[in-house]
């Protein structure tokens, strides 16, 4: 346990050195000043109680933050130790994956790479817009009709606003059966018309 009292050098160090660095880097440049490693929870603790912010969100920068050494040249004793681990220019990591590749999402849906470095979208909404010749809005999905996540021939992909789906889903009123659930996702597009303009 340190007693932050008893050592105003590592205050100051810290004070001055937080903004700007994620807790990795904070736990390194302590490490390797003073030879101790603190852990995540003794980070946060001297941050709330020092009222002193590192200028990121959940480990990453925000947006607009310009760090201290923008810039600057790391230190040649520091580049000594990291330039092993350091990305070389023109680096593709072992798990990168081209665009045009489909992966399956926890909730069963296929997603497809549509862009570098990682553009990733659902199959069907993907295939709607292309078809379709459109670009949906943030407010629109693409359901299965027939509930198959796999048949993504186009008679069987409809676009609907969230907010009409979810009156579906609250109505139950999906089925497998193609022409009953358009049916379905119609009336709750009614439904949500009339709600929004009482």
């Amino acid at each position: 346990m340190i007693r932050w009292l008893e050592h105003p050098e590592y205050v100051e160090f810290l004070i001055g050195y937080i903004p700007g660095h994620s807790e990795a880097e904070i736990r390194q440049a302590f490490m390797d000043k003073y030879g101790i490693l603190l852990t995540e929870g003794q980070i946060g603790n001297f941050k709330y109680n020092h009222k002193v912010k590192s200028g990121t969100k959940g480990g990453c920068f925000q947006k607009g933050f310009e760090p201290h050494n923008k810039g600057k040249k790391m230190p040649p004793g520091i580049y000594s130790k990291v330039k092993n681990t350091m990305f070389k220019k023109g680096n593709i990591p072992s798990n990168h994956k081209e665009v045009g590749t489909e992966r399956i999402t926890r909730d069963g849906y296929v997603e497809v790479k549509i862009a570098e470095p990682g553009t990733w979208m659902t199959k069907q909404r993907y295939i709607y817009e292309q078809y379709h010749h459109t670009k949906l809005d943030s407010d629109e999905v693409v359901i299965f009709l027939d509930g198959n996540k796999r048949n993504f021939d186009i008679d069987n992909l409809y676009r609907i606003k969230r907010s009409a789906l979810a009156r579906y889903c609250q109505d139950g009123l999906y089925t497998n059966n193609k022409e009953i659930s358009l049916a379905a996702a119609r009336i709750a597009e009614l439904k949500d018309v009339m709600f929004k303009t009482r």
